[in-house]
């Protein structure tokens, strides 16, 4: 993610001094110092660390292929029909959509799974269109520091909202950062290109509202009121997608009401693929994760929610306390007490330093105090020698007021660290989006109780079907589980 201080200022030297210049989706001037052919450089820059940071690119050359098709479709009705675009499919279970500089255009499969039809995806696909035609990235990063050059460009990509938690994204680089005119000037012009390549305007309305009814399910997930994310004003700058669902309800008032849905195609073209964690990176199974390449698992308590990280496994409770799961090198260092307070912390204070076995393996565990934008923490440590020079390392943190009434809870999470079987290895399967046609008498409670997951079922299957509580199932209703 970061570049050196010789590459960034040569990638800034090389960047031509336009000035202002006039964006061709919106026709106005702004502070740009990137010509076209600065952009698609640092599109094509940044391109590989969109791939590694996302899980690269899903590899279902269908789904892609028709993906790119609904986007080139989109781009001939824009202002630029000739320009050259780039669309990919991220292997990532978050919801999101980015824009690069230079036409690169992702969709994460997650995002994917929560869409109910084409129409939908084409005002996704519209809207980041609508950021590459408007030259947002590119203000933003004329504004950029030489030093912070890269960064800029990573940290102003992310262009629709929806996840609630950040370790989900990997890196806090790709926070949303466009501005509220911005993401507001975006869904403006994916409106317009969406009606003008024959889809129906409605679909942005609806889009936004499974946004919104994602974050709201994420909030509940994580212990938080789901009304939270309508008082939030994200990152000081974001909209609030409620805000975005009364904007578009009022433009798509003024257009026609017509055009396509594509509600079969879109489903016929997600029937199968891959839901949640990739199960070559570790998956989440509820409050379980295992990792059936490196052969391990772990359970935390009831209360937390696990979340596979690209850096680390991160668990966090309503009360603040969280658990942070990752892995090292020993460095030579085969005793364990001695790794902890010579190659992990030797800079902190630490206590009650002890040797232990955690499923028939060396280990050690040790305490410190920590601090967050929360405040003072304790944190408990443990180190646990798997083979060779891989250590897997726990992370316990609690606020003082919570450390007692947790500490049995969090040994027990210590503890069912182990390695799997190679029966168990094998039994580790992707879940995957599955759709079904309703039947006569069939609700919503009893087609959830058919998905994979243990928790939160209900919520989940209204959620990526875009129902509301008490809408009923008409007969022959397509609509979409997660089953293993």
């Amino acid at each position: 993610m970061l570049i050196s201080r010789r590459q960034a200022l040569a990638g800034l030297a090389a960047l031509s001094l336009s000035g202002c210049q006039v964006a061709p989706g919106t026709g106005r001037s702004g502070f740009n110092l990137l010509s076209e052919e600065d952009e698609r450089s640092l599109g094509q820059q940044t391109h590989p660390e969109i791939l590694k940071e996302f899980g690269g690119a899903y590899d279902d050359p269908a789904l892609s292929a028709y993906v790119a098709g609904l986007g080139q479709r989109l781009v001939r009705v824009s202002e630029t029909p000739a320009a050259d675009f780039r669309f990919t499919v991220l292997n990532s279970p978050i919801v999101n959509a980015m824009a690069l500089p230079g036409g690169y255009i992702y969709v994460t499969r997650g995002l994917l799974a929560l869409v109910s039809n084409e129409a939908e995806i084409a005002g996704v696909l519209g809207h980041e269109i609508g950021h590459v035609l408007a030259r947002h990235t590119a203000e933003r990063v004329s504004r950029a520091q030489a030093g912070g050059l890269l960064a800029a460009v990573l940290g102003a990509v992310v262009g629709v909202p929806g996840v609630a938690d950040v370790a989900q994204m990997g890196a806090a680089a790709y926070l949303q950062s466009f501005s509220r005119d911005q993401e507001s000037e975006a869904d403006h012009l994916g409106l317009r290109y969406m009606v003008r390549a024959g889809w129906h305007p409605q679909a942005m309305v609806t889009m936004l509202e499974k946004l919104r009814d994602q974050a709201r399910l994420e909030a509940l997930m994580a212990g938080r009121s789901p009304d939270s994310i309508d008082q939030l004003d994200f990152m000081a700058s974001h909209p609030r997608t409620i805000d975005r669902v009364h904007a578009a309800t009022a433009e798509v008032a003024g257009a026609s009401p017509t055009g396509e849905l594509g509600v079969d195609t879109f489903l016929d073209r997600i029937d199968g693929m891959a839901y949640g964690d990739d199960v070559a990176e570790g998956v989440v199974r509820d409050r379980v994760f295992l990792h059936p390449g490196l052969g391990l698992r772990f359970e935390v308590p009831t209360g937390f929610r696990l979340v596979n990280g690209d850096k680390a496994v991160v668990a966090t409770h309503p009360s603040g306390a969280a658990i942070i799961f990752d892995g090292a090198q020993a460095r030579g260092v085969t005793d364990m007490a001695q790794y902890i307070s010579q190659v992990w912390l030797p800079r902190s204070p630490v206590s009650n330093l002890e040797s232990i076995e955690v499923g028939g393996m060396p280990a050690a565990t040790a305490a410190t105090r920590g601090r967050t934008k929360q405040g003072d923490v304790d944190v408990r440590v443990v180190a646990i020698r798997f083979n060779g020079d891989t250590i897997y390392r726990f992370t316990f943190a609690t606020p003082p007021n919570q450390t007692s009434a947790l500490s049995v809870e969090l040994r027990r999470a210590t503890y069912s660290f182990r390695r799997l079987s190679a029966e168990e290895r094998a039994a580790v399967k992707p879940w995957r989006i599955k759709v079904v046609r309703t039947q006569a008498g069939d609700t919503a409670e009893g087609l959830a109780e058919r998905m994979a997951p243990a928790e939160w079922k209900a919520e989940l299957f209204r959620v990526i079907n875009g129902l509301q509580p008490g809408d009923r199932l008409e007969p022959g209703r397509r609509v979409k589980l997660v089953v293993a």
